[in-house]
C-alpha cells in the first residue's frame, strides 16, 4: 500500500500480493544485485525472486509512478489494516526476512544514530538506487504474532 506519508491514506489502489506487474524489475535485481547478502533468503541468492514481493514492487512503483513514490510510506496490506485498528504502524519479521530481503532478527533492534535502520539491506537497495526505499517502510519491526497495541476508538 502506498500511503501518503502526513495522512497515512492510500494514494493509489494498492498493489496486491498476486499483481505481477514489476516481473522486468525482478530480474533486473538479479542482474545488478547477484550475490548481495539480501538475497541469501532466496535460493542462496540466485534467484528466483518474485514479483510480488515489496522490493520489487517499490522498484516498479519508483519507476513507473514517480510522482506517487515521492509522498509514499509503503506497507503490507496487512500492516495498513493493523494500523487502522491500532494507530501503530508496524511489519511483521516475516514478512520482512521473507519477502523484503531484511535480516529477520536485526530488523527487530531499535533504531540507533550509528544504525538507523537495522536489519534493511541498504547494501541491496543502493545498488538499486532506492537507499530511501528504508526510510518508507515501516520503522518498527515486531515479532509474528506480537501484539502490536490496543483498538483504536
Amino acid at each position: 500500500v502506498a500511503l501518503d506519508g502526513e495522512s497515512m491514506r492510500p494514494l493509489r489502489p494498492c498493489l496486491l500480493w498476486m499483481d505481477a506487474r514489476s516481473a522486468p524489475q525482478t530480474e533486473r535485481i538479479l542482474e545488478k544485485c547477484r550475490g548481495d547478502p539480501a538475497l541469501n533468503v532466496n535460493c542462496g541468492g540466485e534467484g528466483p525472486l518474485s514479483a510480488e514481493w515489496m522490493t520489487c514492487k517499490a522498484l516498479w512503483l519508483k519507476e513507473n509512478e514517480p510522482e506517487v513514490w515521492s509522498k509514499a510510506k509503503l506497507a503490507e496490506y496487512q500492516d495498513w489494516i493493523n494500523y487502522q485498528l491500532t494507530g501503530e504502524m508496524v511489519a511483521s519479521s516475516c514478512n520482512a526476512a521473507s519477502r523484503w530481503h531484511w535480516d529477520g532478527e536485526e530488523c527487530l533492534k531499535d533504531p540507533t544514530d550509528a544504525d538507523p535502520y537495522p536489519g534493511r539491506p541498504m547494501s541491496l537497495y543502493r545498488k538499486l538506487g532506492i537507499p530511501e526505499l528504508a526510510n518508507k517502510l515501516p520503522r518498527k519491526c515486531l515479532p509474528m504474532g506480537s501484539v502490536i497495541g490496543g483498538l483504536t476508538p
